[in-house]
């Protein structure tokens, strides 16, 4: 048989759908509790396309859709409880009435809409989304499980893998397959061995065991051949697909013989290399075993440098305004260069010069060792709060002071973030000499681009003095990554810049 292809951005296009239709409704509703019955004859009669409610409606329509694409909200559905349910129907439903605020305040059009239509309609919605979607699950959890809907699947393994395979199977609410038999893969001395030893934990009615095993069961599964008959059960009985759980060239011979009979193939890799977040891949060609510690998709990627993009150029134009008053106060304060560039460290260890408002005198690194014993981290990076090397120290206005406050000195990070070595939420770079001292665990807050802000920033900042929990936020922000934390640690960005909670 063909293998099915069971992704694509079709896969839960019923969902997609259904929560359309729920808010809209939700909305008809809302508009019905504040105007009366007859608000939906207005709706339905009216003809201006743009008439106020029909925008609103218009609206939501294009929010739903950016909600789909950016927050993915559909991933694992099938398989949430009804406390994660709920939670993503309110998140959703947030993040639904933020939009449409924000939409109608950058359009100074609040005032003629309902603020009761506006707020009731999410909370309408999040009820009737949860009720819906519960149901929903419910039946095609029921459809999914039906026997007649199922792959008939026969399982390859030793004695001692079958009970947690078995036991990953009983354990996923969603089966598309079903085993409907077992070759085991020991030997004959090991099975009878098996059977004198008693070990009933991992064989049930081990004791009718036969050297053809055609009468014993596993968890009421029927062990249906060994590896003396491998391909009897299948020649005689319906079976779609195989899955085989070996580590030896005995696997790629069961393969090929099953693959000749039609049967769809699935071969174990838990044995092989157990990684975490592992998954298979082609590399030129050759069938490789991928981990990492996060998985991310081109969509993701793709949208996050737009993001990227759209800041730095922004950023870049006001770095160049902000330079025009910037630079004679530089002058007159310490003549020198505007910018400070320095090497840094980015991803996986690669360099890169990285660009600053200067904030310090020309001899800052030179004079750094002498001020060691005053650093405020404990570990690999360098902090202090009264530094001397600041343009301005001890004056009543200090150019470099107002700089690091405002974070003004980041801003030419822009330039960074368009060209690509930098992203707008990362983790923050190392310098070359911090980056030597580094142990191995150090190193994976460098699995990410680095940034402009990042996660231990908006916990902190500078507040935070043990640079193990700098590498922990960072690792943190690595292993979680998302669109969606990436916008909340933008936010608050802006609040931690605007409060200059932590600066130095």
């Amino acid at each position: 048989m063909y293998l099915k292809n069971r992704k694509g951005w079709y896969k839960h296009f019923d969902f997609m759908f259904l929560d359309l239709v729920c808010v809209e409704l939700s909305f008809v509703i809302a508009m019905v509790m504040r105007f009366g019955v007859g608000a939906i004859g207005q709706l339905v009669g009216h003809t201006e396309w743009n008439a106020p409610y029909h925008r609103i409606m218009l609206f939501v329509l294009a929010l739903h859709g950016l909600l789909v694409f950016f927050t993915e909200p559909y991933s694992g559905i099938l398989k949430r409880n009804a406390a994660v349910e709920f939670k993503k129907v309110v998140g959703y439903n947030v993040y639904m009435l933020m939009g449409v605020v924000v939409i109608l305040f950058a359009e100074q059009s609040s005032d003629m809409y309902s603020r009761i239509v506006l707020f009731v309609t999410p909370m309408v919605n999040s009820v009737l989304m949860f009720i819906y979607r519960y149901c929903y699950k419910k039946y095609l959890q029921r459809h999914i499980n039906r026997l007649e809907n199922q792959e008939k699947m026969l399982l390859v393994a030793p004695i001692g893998q079958v009970n947690n395979i078995l036991h990953r199977f009983e354990k996923n609410p969603i089966n598309t397959v079903r085993i409907v038999g077992i070759v085991l893969t020991d030997d004959i001395a090991q099975l009878e061995a098996a059977v004198a030893n008693e070990e009933t934990d991992n064989v049930v009615s081990m004791k009718d065991y036969k050297r053809d095993a055609t009468h014993t069961e596993i968890k009421g599964i029927p062990v249906v051949g060994t590896l003396e008959n491998p391909y009897e059960y299948a020649q005689g009985n319906v079976v779609d697909e195989v899955l085989i759980c070996l580590e030896s060239a005995v696997a790629e011979e069961l393969a090929e013989g099953y693959l000749e009979m039609g049967v769809t193939v699935h071969i174990s890799i838990q044995d092989l290399v157990q990684l975490p977040k592992a998954s298979v891949n082609k590399v030129n060609g050759l069938s490789v075993i991928t981990a990492s510690v996060h998985t991310v998709t081109i969509r993701q990627l793709v949208i996050k440098r737009m993001i990227d993009i759209a800041c730095g150029l922004a950023g870049s134009i006001v770095t160049i305004l902000l330079t025009i008053i910037i630079a004679p106060m530089m002058w007159i304060a310490d003549p020198g260069p505007i910018f400070f560039r320095q090497e840094r460290v980015g991803k996986n260890g690669r360099t890169f010069k990285i660009w600053k408002f200067r904030s310090m005198y020309m001899d800052a690194e030179q004079r750094k060792a002498e001020l060691m014993e005053q650093n405020k981290m404990s570990g690999l990076m360098f902090k202090m709060d009264d530094d001397p090397r600041i343009i301005g120290y001890g004056k009543k206005f200090s150019l470099g002071k107002f700089l690091r406050e405002s974070s003004i000195d980041e801003l030419p990070q822009s330039f960074n973030i368009l060209a690509g070595s930098m992203s707008v939420v990362g983790t923050r770079p190392p310098t070359v000499n911090e980056y030597k001292e580094y142990e191995k665990h150090h190193k994976g807050r460098l699995a990410a681009k680095p940034g402009l802000t990042g996660m231990w920033q908006v916990s902190g900042r500078s507040d935070i003095t043990d640079f193990e929990e700098v590498v922990r936020l960072d690792k943190m922000y690595i292993d979680n990554f998302s669109l969606v934390l990436d916008l909340e640690i933008m936010l608050k960005t802006f609040k931690v810049v605007l409060g200059k909670k932590g600066s130095v």
